[in-house]
């Protein structure tokens, strides 16, 4: 009977080598293709963010406007957000932007879908009904439109004066939060120009002292049509 011939001590170390440094080779391409992959879905940087600003802002003449005079002073348009598109993520992975703008002429959000890298306008929607949170700009215009209407703000002086026993002097005596408001949050409670709001732009503001005691009225502001529809009750 005639013995099988043996592979080499020096022949199986060769084969051992070439099957781990193939399988290395494979396990490093492996994670820098997951790397790459998990890199392209990072949200936008700040560079492509502001590329997308400045694109937008060229288009709309009083974004930029706004933003280099008096931030906080009412205008026809205001820059909600600007996030990723993730539509080409599971496609071409193609990184795109969004920038959400509200129209106060028309209570539409326009919604410009933007290549950051090429710097164009892609595709340009708008759509009613909408409604993303509240800007600072917006949030500061709000409680400062409060503040101007002297029946809205004997009101609030009144509150503050029963909570506290002491006199408003300035809208830095309070805190206020504010957030976007819809009929259909308080449908019973509305007049016909808060049942507005919705189709067009409301906030809500929500006061209280120093010392966290809530104020018992809320005004309700239309930034649409810039006035306070009404003040509720809790």
């Amino acid at each position: 009977m005639t013995a099988k011939p043996q592979a080499s001590f020096a022949y199986k170390l060769n084969v051992n080598y070439l099957t781990r440094t193939v399988f290395s080779a494979f396990l490093i391409s492996a994670l820098l293709s997951t790397a790459s992959y998990a890199g392209n879905q990072d949200p936008l940087s700040l560079n492509e963010q502001a590329k997308t600003s400045a694109l937008v802002e060229s288009v709309l003449p009083s974004l930029r406007m706004q933003t280099e005079t008096k931030p906080n002073q009412l205008s026809s348009h205001e820059l909600l957000l600007i996030e990723r598109d993730r539509s080409e993520d599971k496609k071409s992975g193609v990184r795109r932007a969004n920038a959400f703008v509200y129209d106060y002429q028309t209570d539409e959000t326009i919604i410009y879908r933007i290549d950051p890298v090429t710097n164009k306008i892609l595709s340009t929607t708008r759509r009613k009904n909408i409604q993303l949170p509240l800007t600072e700009g917006e949030i500061e215009r709000t409680v400062n439109l409060i503040f101007s209407d002297k029946e809205t703000l004997a009101l609030i002086a009144n509150e503050y004066q029963r909570i506290t026993h002491r006199t408003l002097n300035s809208p830095k005596d309070l805190q206020a939060k504010a957030f976007v408001f819809t009929a259909d949050t308080l449908p019973e409670q509305l007049n016909s120009a808060s049942q507005q709001c919705g189709l067009h732009r409301c906030a809500q503001i929500l006061l209280y002292t120093h010392d966290a005691v809530v104020f018992e009225i809320s005004p309700i502001v239309n930034l649409s049509a810039k006035l306070i529809t009404q003040i509720v009750g809790f």
